[in-house]
């Protein structure tokens, strides 16, 4: 997987104010100083457990696949009690993909198959029925659930002697 390094520009400002860069060949991102939230019970706290740069799957830009390099926070959750990864809302409910990736590929498995799509993007045939559940599960919600419009209930003999069944059709 090769990577592009965009160039450094350099400040025009000179103040105290500026922002101060060490030279180098690749420009490190750091997060911000700030509080985190659990990614179950979405409790806020400040601190987290441990962190780690993780590789998330973006659209591509032409036939160039796009990945985003972030750094993840797991939280040790007082609520919970337990340590889970911190709650970004970019991030689709597979954490190595994000949600607008996740609404293309349910996009493209309208008008492909499964299979046609993975090959297309490169992914395993397994992800991207994930991901097209989780656009389903989206568009339902979306649409709603219908309700009945006729409701037909009905009295059937089973023997003599007054035994009924009663049968419902929607």
């Amino acid at each position: 997987m090769g990577r592009i390094r965009l160039p450094r520009f350099p400040s025009t400002t000179n103040g105290a104010r500026s922002v101060w860069r060490p030279q180098g060949t690749g420009c490190q991102s750091h997060t911000a100083l700030k509080k985190t939230v659990c990614g179950i019970c979405g409790r806020v706290q400040s601190g987290w457990y441990d962190r780690k740069v993780r590789q998330v799957r973006d659209l591509s830009c032409g036939d160039t696949r796009v990945y985003l390099e972030l750094e993840v926070r797991r939280v040790d959750c007082r609520s919970c009690g337990k340590v889970k990864r911190e709650g970004l809302d970019f991030l689709a409910d597979n954490p190595f993909y994000t949600k607008r990736f996740a609404y293309f590929v349910g996009r493209r498995c309208r008008q492909a198959t499964n299979t046609d799509v993975a090959r297309e993007l490169h992914l395993d045939w397994h992800t991207v029925k994930e991901l097209d559940k989780q656009y389903m599960e989206v568009q339902l919600k979306r649409a709603g659930k219908p309700g009945p419009k006729v409701i037909g209930i009905d009295e059937v003999s089973i023997r003599k002697g007054h035994t009924y069944r009663i049968v419902g059709v929607t």
